[in-house]
């Protein structure tokens, strides 16, 4: 009778303090983060200084996401997931949108023609520890997938602090004419992506949420990525035009600041319910991004 007593104890302690731990994650987790802004480089800035935006660019939202309190959240143990999935999803975009990030800016900035061979680092960033499956758990954090995603940012920070050095694995920094193009290609290419999941006519209520922080993911990296080319290479702006640049950041600024208390997918089709329809109202800002992006690659073929 006394360890049956015990046992239920030792149960209710437990269940409260697995109570206790959803809560602070919920309380303390946030799904969004804040937008990598760099400053304009002049013409004075080392192709370092450049080459530091822009992998701080690729990396930042997934860094960010990574160095917070209960840190990365898709491969908790303890059905955070299920329960908290704001977070997840927005962490899941974060890390889908990264991976082609990572892989086009290897291929095209980091090297001085398409034959020529892609520093190593940015291979196995790309490759080895971004394409872990964000919901990897690693026995004692050995094959864990935060420790794959710091270590391709820590790939790409050794890439960009060693360009311009005599170091013998000095990387490489060259953005062309047709980089820029293809990262902005990038840029449409994702957020045409993120307006296709938002445009699911047959959504529900209890999947706008998902959908909704999990394109926001998608657009952080977006964002953080055309900010830093924007930053390292001003014939973006002299090609794509200003007023295209400003309206697309403009909006992305937008969507990061998206963050409804409780999302609602709208009462019917024809849009004119009493309940907010809030996966349109963040598709329009995606949207209007969208076709400002493509209006800058438009501008830049011409």
């Amino acid at each position: 009778m006394f360890t049956l007593r015990k046992l239920k104890y030792a149960l209710a302690i437990i269940v409260g303090l697995y109570v206790l731990y959803i809560l602070a994650v919920g309380l303390i987790s946030s799904p969004s983060g804040e937008l990598y802004k760099p400053q304009m480089l002049d013409q004075n800035a080392t192709d370092q200084d450049r080459a530091m935006v822009l992998a701080e660019g690729v990396t930042h939202a997934l860094g960010e996401q990574l160095s917070t309190l209960f840190g990365w959240l898709p491969n908790d143990l303890l059905l955070v997931p299920q329960i908290l999935d704001n977070t997840v999803s927005y962490q899941s975009g974060v890390i889908y949108a990264t991976r082609p990030a990572s892989d086009m800016i290897a291929k095209t900035a980091t090297r001085y023609g398409k034959t020529d061979t892609i520093d190593k680092r940015l291979v196995d960033a790309t490759s080895r520890y971004f394409t872990y499956s964000e919901k990897v758990w690693g026995f004692w954090f050995i094959y864990d997938a935060e420790g794959k995603y710091k270590e391709g940012i820590k790939n790409w920070r050794a890439w960009a602090s060693s360009v311009g050095t005599n170091a013998k694995n000095a990387g490489v920094y060259n953005v062309k004419t047709d980089d820029t193009y293809q990262i902005i290609k990038y840029c449409a290419n994702m957020t045409d992506y993120a307006l296709g999941i938002l445009n699911n006519e047959k959504m529900g209520h209890f999947e706008s949420d998902n959908n909704i922080y999990y394109t926001k993911g998608i657009c952080a990296v977006v964002s953080n990525v055309l900010r830093a080319l924007v930053a390292v290479d001003s014939s973006v702006v002299e090609r794509g035009g200003q007023e295209n640049v400003d309206e697309a950041l403009r909006r992305l600024d937008y969507v990061a600041e998206f963050n409804p208390l409780y999302c609602v997918a709208g009462g019917n089709e024809i849009g004119d319910a009493m309940l907010p329809n809030h996966v349109a109202a963040l598709a329009r800002h995606i949207d209007v991004a969208n076709n400002r992006i493509n209006d800058m690659l438009d501008s830049m073929e011409k």
